[in-house]
């Protein structure tokens, strides 16, 4: 488990909106930032995000205040607590949550059906180009424990 003690708080520049992240870990880029724009809202929508990681997306669209409830899925469990400690810290907790779980378990993980569903998946195949020995790297960037067709596949369920 990385060391807590490597973690930082972000500012998002975004109605005073932080995050919790950790060096050692994948941090967000730009990708989630332009997600997290690109999605429309309306009024009294419910969000699922899956791969959330740290909750990027989750955290950005509760500042468009429009989400009735949004939830992140994220498999590792301490990119997860991180995520979850980020939506405390903004006060979130009534409104976003994040849950530790696998995204193919998304149905037993949730109760019912979103109007949105995003996603910032791994985007190389698993062997098909350098791997980091760090695992939340490797499972940030990789098809490690989900592949792209298994997520669009639960996108629809969803």
């Amino acid at each position: 488990m990385p060391n807590k003690e490597k973690e930082t708080i972000e500012d998002l520049q975004y109605k005073g909106l932080k995050i919790i992240q950790n060096k050692t870990c994948f941090c967000f880029g730009m990708d989630a930032v332009l997600l997290a724009d690109y999605v429309t809202l309306k009024r009294g929508d419910r969000v699922l995000d899956l791969c959330t990681g740290t909750g990027i997306v989750p955290i950005l669209l509760s500042g468009r205040e429009k989400a009735r409830q949004i939830i992140g899925i994220e498999l590792m469990k301490y990119v997860a607590d991180m995520g979850t400690r980020s939506v405390a810290l903004n006060g979130l907790s009534g409104k976003v949550s994040i849950i530790q779980g696998d995204v193919k378990q998304a149905r037993k993980l949730t109760d019912g059906v979103f109007d949105v569903v995003t996603v910032n998946p791994p985007y190389e195949k698993k062997n098909e180009a350098l791997q980091s020995p760090n695992r939340y790297l490797e499972a940030a960037r990789h098809e490690v424990f989900v592949t792209f067709d298994e997520i669009c596949q639960t996108a629809a369920q969803m």
